[in-house]
């Protein structure tokens, strides 16, 4: 299995591990996303040496605002096609 089924696999299995007991529980979706700061703040600590938290975060959320505009505008026709 290469890095990038793996990462798909196991970012699957992660977020329902996030959202279902959460949301099971009775949790709103501002529990959702402060769970998932806790989870990134974590991870950070874990793999970020000192001092260099900004310029990764920074990196890490300009990846993830372009993966989620991809993901979410992807099946979306363009004005005047189709």
């Amino acid at each position: 299995m290469d890095q990038v089924e793996l990462h798909n696999r196991l970012a699957g299995q992660i977020v329902i591990s996030i959202v279902k007991p959460v949301s099971e529980a009775g949790g709103t979706t501002s529990d959702v996303m402060v769970l998932t700061e806790s989870v990134l703040v974590g991870v950070a600590l874990a793999c970020i040496r000192l001092g260099g938290d900004d310029r990764v975060l920074d990196i890490v959320f300009e990846n993830a605002k372009a993966r989620l505009a991809e993901l979410r505008l992807a099946p979306l026709t363009p004005a005047g096609h189709g």
